[in-house]
């Protein structure tokens, strides 16, 4: 949460990267959301778990992490739909898009 993003970018650079910048761009995420909300783990702590639960804690991190969107100033509550994109398999692409544009709008409000 450190600058504002383009959605589209993230998702090319973490397919072409095969998933690394991902790692990176989650690792930031998480690592602004703790700054702000004073919640979860540090970005590389939560690289490590995603890690080391081959995926499983992306479940928790996605709804928890849409949770600390909206307590960091984010327009909507989108943790319910974060979750379920993830359990039907789109959750990868779709919900970085969605998450960088909702930083992008806390990051306008300043």
């Amino acid at each position: 949460m450190d600058k504002k993003r383009n959605p589209g970018l993230v998702v090319f650079f973490s397919i072409i990267t095969f998933g690394i910048y991902y790692l990176y761009w989650s690792a930031k995420v998480q690592s602004g959301l703790k700054e702000r909300t004073g919640e979860g783990l540090s970005g590389g702590a939560h690289v490590a778990a995603l890690l080391f639960t081959f995926g499983i804690y992306s479940l928790i991190w996605n709804f928890k992490a849409g949770k600390r969107l909206l307590a960091a100033g984010a327009p909507t509550d989108r943790s319910v739909l974060y979750l379920i994109l993830i359990l039907i398999g789109v959750g990868g692409i779709v919900n970085p898009i969605l998450m960088v544009n909702d930083i992008n709008d806390i990051l306008d409000k300043g």
